[in-house]
């Protein structure tokens, strides 16, 4: 909105007997680019209706990004950044030509990334254009599938560990450039939502709950970025740790991940308070068993102790997760508690 941020109250006139209206000051209207035959799509919300102009071209739906010079590696991140921003069109241009390494970075940026595609290509510059139709995009589904992924990664990595097996914790390595896909499309359209209330209204939920969405799926992601640490030392070990360790390990790691799964289904699911609570309570019991574990590793004579270190290290901070999300569907609770 231009002009005059100062709201309106108004009262809603019947007219004619068949048609409500409502009346605008002349010179709020007018310093609003409002005015006689302006079109208005109303949305209408759980405690509030939205009207906004309707527009046929977005201009800010597009973006040209000079990167003569600039690091491939650089470059990439900042590709990154503008899909993740929300634009639909992102121009990679350079004056002086763009570099084979330049060429290169662009399209395996593109190749991470949900619902793009590269459709121009010149010496001088690379257009990636966005296919995503924000109706078709659930951001609940989106984290559930994330939720699937990242727990599954760290169960086979703690297997991987326990088992000694290498093909198993590079699969799961593997598998974070698919969470990390995931959670750039969440935040993505987040982010567009944020900036424009069209987009929030086509995913079909509100901001509040969109925000809860993208906490959930900025969890997720760190757990699969600990899931796939915790495979990286199935690569490094010598050999699978003492067989006094595995059934702890087992255990501590099933009990991290419900945490965290019981935090998500309250979560998505509007548990209750008490159930969101009892998520604390699991977190706590967790993290004092993973630290006495992890004390008792340099008690014994145990091989390689600061790899198990860090296994049990991603095993606390996958609970501490969990009470995050617990954290964030808590407020929501209490917020609708509130009302």
């Amino acid at each position: 909105m231009n002009g005059n941020p100062e709201p309106v109250e108004r009262k809603v006139q019947l007219t004619g007997g068949s048609t409500y209206t409502i009346s605008l000051p002349k010179e709020w209207a007018t310093t609003n680019d409002v005015e006689t035959g302006t079109p208005l799509v109303l949305y209408p919300g759980t405690d509030r209706l939205v009207a906004l102009k309707r527009t046929a071209e977005h201009d800010d739906d597009a973006i040209t990004v000079d990167v003569r010079g600039v690091d491939p590696e650089a470059m990439k991140k900042t590709l990154e950044t503008a899909y993740v921003t929300g634009y639909d069109e992102i121009t990679i241009e350079s004056s002086t030509g763009l570099s084979a390494e330049q060429r290169r970075a662009a399209r395996s940026t593109v190749n991470g990334l949900v619902g793009v595609e590269i459709q121009a290509v010149t010496e001088d510059s690379l257009l990636v254009h966005s296919l995503l139709d924000g109706t078709e995009v659930s951001l609940r589904q989106t984290v559930v599938q994330m939720q699937l992924t990242a727990l599954s990664m760290h169960e086979d990595a703690i297997r991987a560990i326990l088992e000694n097996d290498d093909e198993l914790a590079r699969r799961v390595i593997d598998q974070d450039d698919d969470v990390d896909r995931l959670f750039a499309l969440v935040s993505r359209q987040f982010h567009r939502g944020l900036a424009e209330f069209r987009e929030i209204a086509q995913l079909d939920v509100d901001r509040p709950t969109a925000f809860a969405y993208y906490r959930m799926a900025r969890q997720l992601e760190r757990v699969a970025d600990h899931a796939e640490k915790t495979a990286v030392v199935a690569t490094r070990q010598h050999d699978a740790p003492p067989e006094r360790f595995h059934e702890d390990l087992v255990s501590l790691g099933e009990r991290s991940r419900g945490v965290l799964r019981a935090a998500l289904e309250a979560g998505l699911d509007g548990g209750s308070i008490g159930d969101l609570q009892a998520v604390f309570v699991d977190r706590d019991s967790v993290v004092a068993d993973v630290r006495a574990l992890d004390r008792s590793l340099y008690d014994e004579d145990v091989p390689e102790p600061q790899l198990l270190a860090s296994v049990l290290d991603s095993i606390e901070r996958i609970a501490e997760y969990g009470a995050n999300v617990a954290e964030t569907g808590l407020q929501s609770a209490l917020r609708t508690t509130g009302q």
